[in-house]
Formats: C-alpha cells, sequence, structure tokens
C-alpha cells in the first residue's frame, strides 16, 4: 500500500473525525519518524513527465556504479529491499515510496525534495528542471563502468539536484 498523505491532513483526521481514537498521536509520531510523510509544502503526484522519473531510476544505477556498489549492498545502506531498487533502475515506470526516496536522498547526500520530484512523488512545475532531468537520463548508457562523459553528466546533475535546494 502507498500511503501518500501530508502530516496535516493527517493530524486534522485525527483532530476531526469522531470516530478516531485520541491514542493515534503517537502513531503519527512515529510516521514522521521513519519520514513516512511527505513534506508539509510538497504534494503527491498524479502525473509527472515520464522522461523525469526515468531519470531517477537513472541517476540511481549511476549513483552505485559510481561507488561499485551492488544492488544489494545499496539496498543494505539504505536500508530497503533490493527488489525495490531493481525495479526503480530497470522500470522508468516506477514511482518508489517517499519512504525509499528519503532513505536514498540521505545515502546519496542530496536533497531530499529534489529526488522526490525526480521520482514521482512530488509534482513539480519547473520546465528547467524537467529538462534537465530529460538531458541527463539521455546521456546514460548500460555500461559496467561510467565513461567520462557519464561521469560528467552524473557530477553535474548531481550539482544542480544539490542547487535545487538552497
Amino acid at each position: 500500500m502507498e500511503m501518500l498523505v501530508s502530516q496535516d491532513w493527517l493530524r486534522r483526521k485525527v483532530e476531526t473525525d469522531p470516530d478516531t481514537d485520541s491514542d493515534a498521536g503517537p502513531f503519527i509520531m512515529v510516521l514522521e519518524s521513519i519520514g513516512m510523510f511527505l513534506p508539509p509544502d510538497v504534494t503527491p503526484a498524479e502525473t509527472q513527465a515520464p522522461r523525469v522519473v526515468e531519470a531517477f531510476g537513472v541517476l540511481v544505477r549511476q549513483f552505485r556504479r559510481q561507488k561499485q556498489w551492488t544492488v544489494e549492498e545499496l539496498a543494505r545502506r539504505a536500508r530497503v529491499d533490493a527488489e525495490d531498487l531493481r525495479q526503480i533502475e530497470r522500470v522508468p515506470q516506477v514511482r518508489p515510496r517517499p519512504r525509499i526516496v528519503h532513505q536514498l536522498a540521505d545515502v546519496m547526500g542530496l536533497p531530499e525534495r529534489a529526488l522526490l520530484k525526480l521520482s514521482g512523488a512530488a509534482v513539480t512545475r519547473d520546465q528547467h528542471f524537467e529538462e534537465e532531468s530529460m538531458l541527463f537520463a539521455a546521456k546514460s548508457d548500460d555500461m559496467s563502468k561510467l565513461s567520462r562523459d557519464e561521469q560528467l553528466a552524473l557530477n553535474e546533475f548531481v550539482k544542480f539536484l544539490t542547487d535545487q535546494a538552497k
């Protein structure tokens, strides 16, 4: 089950729904602690440019290849299921759950909001962001080692994503 609700929505639901048990507060705190909620200024995406979502899988794969990690190694470090990572890397239409995006952002050292937009978990209406994402995805290849051009493209895209948080 994919849970795409905001923390504020859940709090309002708990406060206003007469059938909701008042012990839900601690439960909300647990969900917050594991990164289950989208940031308050981000809304779930119903649609996203397909190439933008594809760029997320490319970014994850190239980051992993740059570090010379296996899928299992990245999964262990990010505390996510290896099969989820395989799907992210191989199937462009896969939209990972926000928790997975948060975990990957932490391991990759990238801003969560930029990765939420890139993964399709959040809406972006930023044309420049979409163009940069599509350009990055188009420059990728699936060779075992990153070529010099792929390394350059990866470094430039990581810098762009990092600058998005500023």
